[in-house]
């Protein structure tokens, strides 16, 4: 005789066994995908934060740049208004010594 004889009252100890054995698996796993899921996206965050920083520090060199090129060309433009009064004088004397 080699029957293996389980009392009845263990069977439904059994089949609850079974499914929470399944689900501690299971979130055993999702837990483990979840550590990996977050150490990914922390070296993520990480290089957002350093192409942040850089975007930042290039956009505030453009800003210098471009206040720069308009500060030369006010600059330009104030020589420029000067230059055409002088042209403007002397073409007056030109035209005042010809007549």
């Amino acid at each position: 005789m080699s029957d293996i004889k389980i009392p009845s009252w263990t069977l439904p100890i059994a089949a609850g066994i079974i499914p929470a054995a399944i689900a501690w698996g299971t979130m055993q796993a999702q837990a483990e995908a979840t550590a990996e899921d977050i150490s990914r996206i922390s070296v993520v965050v990480e290089k957002v934060q350093e192409e942040s920083g850089d975007n930042t520090k290039s956009t505030a060199l453009n800003a210098q740049a471009i206040t720069s090129i308009a500060d030369s060309l006010a600059r330009q433009e104030k020589i420029q208004e000067a230059s055409d009064a002088r042209l403007a004088h002397l073409v007056q004397l030109l035209l005042e010594q010809n007549k």
